[in-house]
């Protein structure tokens, strides 16, 4: 049973990082440093366990990509009260640092949408019909200074519903991708911010690409623990990609293209399926560290589409025309491609 006291619990991670490339003079929006600026703040009711192994999986990102400045990264679990508590103590936070008014607060991190409560209700609803679901996400903090992440109660981490944890430490590290395209770009403005990240498909697919295949080699490496906590075993990344291809190969011929830029219809799953597959091509053809070292940070003076053409020296309708030729290959043609 979890706790349901109404305390939060707070956690800042201190260990050193190496900054992704940059220049040395530069200013971040988001302050990047030589350390680890991340905050893990969790409701009172979300398990220990599951509070470090978020903790724990951000450090291996900082680890591994580097800082990508302020964050602060909120758990909720799955009673409404700490839910509140957890809420009013954000904003606190935001009043205190003149972010927010209190009323506007307090709107956004109710019943709106990315709201804690839309997060608890997640987790709340996943516990009462033993159907497994979650969500997390990069939900701004641009015009702060600060990248603000949401998460549900992360089911593997607590330990319920047969969930593995390794499922968590993925969906972390996708996130910790997004922050890492957010620390690149350096204006406050919401529609330009959209603008740069790119189209949907790129966003999301490069940031599932980038989480599978550094998760499978942290955990080869030891940089990140097996959890081994779920009587269903955790597939290797062959088989966890070839299922997301064999969507994509499904859903094709329902929709327009492979590679939608949209969040909205009924072809979003290709954004981060068909998406997930074309970073992977971008990345054997140019170098499995091509987003890091070389597309991102371009993109800030170059904007997506130069920073894009730059880099991978065709323009993004040529890619989309290879990754559909690429898809009628033979699938053990398609697999090579995998690191």
């Amino acid at each position: 049973m979890v706790s349901r006291g109404l305390h939060s619990i707070v956690l800042i991670l201190t260990a050193l990082a190496v900054l992704p490339i940059a220049p040395a003079d530069e200013v971040h929006r988001f302050g990047r440093k030589q350390t680890n600026q991340t905050e893990v703040l969790a409701a009172s009711d979300v398990p220990k366990p599951a509070v470090y192994g978020v903790r724990d999986t951000l450090a291996a990102a900082v680890k591994t990509w580097g800082s990508s400045g302020r964050m602060e990264y909120w758990i909720l679990g799955t009673d409404h009260a700490a839910a509140v508590a957890l809420a009013k103590k954000f904003c606190d936070r935001r009043v205190a640092r003149g972010h927010m008014t209190r009323k506007s607060c307090e709107q956004d991190s109710g019943n709106k949408e990315h709201g804690f409560l839309m997060y608890q209700k997640i987790g709340a609803d996943a516990l009462e019909s033993g159907r497994p679901r979650g969500s997390a996400g990069h939900n701004g903090g641009a015009v702060w200074g600060f990248h603000r992440m949401t998460s549900s109660l992360p089911l593997g981490f607590a330990g319920v519903l047969d969930i593995p944890g390794e499922g968590e430490q993925v969906t972390i590290l996708h996130e910790y991708w997004h922050s890492i395209q957010h620390a690149f770009i350096q204006t406050a403005d919401h529609q330009e911010r959209r603008k740069q990240m790119g189209p949907v498909w790129f966003t999301e697919g490069s940031a599932v690409a980038m989480a599978e295949t550094t998760a499978e080699r942290l955990w080869k490496s030891g940089g990140l623990k097996r959890w081994n906590n779920s009587p269903h075993p955790w597939r290797s990344l062959r088989e966890r990609m070839l299922s997301r291809l064999n969507i994509v190969k499904s859903k094709r011929k329902d929709c327009e293209t492979a590679l939608p830029d949209s969040y909205d219809d009924d072809c979003r799953e290709l954004a981060y399926e068909g998406g997930a597959w074309a970073a992977l091509l971008l990345m054997h053809r140019h170098g499995q560290d091509v987003l890091l070292k070389k597309f991102h940070p371009r993109v800030n003076d170059l904007g997506w589409r130069g920073a894009f053409e730059k880099t991978f020296e065709q323009t993004p309708q040529e890619f989309v025309d290879d990754f559909e030729a690429f898809l009628k290959l033979p699938e053990e043609e398609q697999l090579k491609i995998l690191p």
